[in-house]
């Protein structure tokens, strides 16, 4: 998603669902109250835009970006926990400075606080929920058309 929704939203909705859908289903209801299934129920009301754009401003710290950015070591990540854990970080540079000041033997270097770092990329996925909604729109504009 690059920060906008298309018209419609089906086929990018169909993609994420096939890549992180079970994030998003969990993150959909447990922020806004949104049961992702009520877009196949007739009269729900809700519309793969609506999803789209609900899932767009899902917290950083969410289990969909998470797994956008790799895993479920990403869950819980968001600005201020890498803030905090960079001032852990000066926080134990700063004790070993002194301590390296005030003594005669040089300590051991202090071990960074574990961070999140890798980003991995995920392949799509052929013949999943985004080729399936495809095809039943195409089928849908041909029985209009014709």
């Amino acid at each position: 998603m690059d920060g906008g929704v298309t018209a419609g939203g089906s086929h990018t909705l169909g993609g994420l669902i096939d890549d992180h859908g079970d994030a998003i289903a969990a993150d959909l209801s447990e922020c806004y109250q949104i049961d992702v299934r009520d877009l196949f129920r007739d009269g729900s009301g809700l519309s793969p835009r609506w999803v789209l754009l609900h899932i767009v401003q899902l917290p950083q710290s969410s289990r969909f970006y998470a797994e956008k950015r790799g895993g479920p070591q990403f869950r819980g990540w968001d600005e201020s926990r890498y803030a905090l854990a960079a001032v852990v970080n000066a926080v134990r540079a700063l004790q070993y400075t002194y301590v390296a000041a005030h003594s005669k033997h040089k300590p051991k270097p202090p071990e960074p606080f574990p961070v999140p770092d890798s980003v991995v990329e995920t392949k799509k996925k052929k013949g999943g929920f985004a080729d399936m909604v495809s095809r039943l729109q195409a089928a849908q504009l041909g029985a209009i058309d014709g």
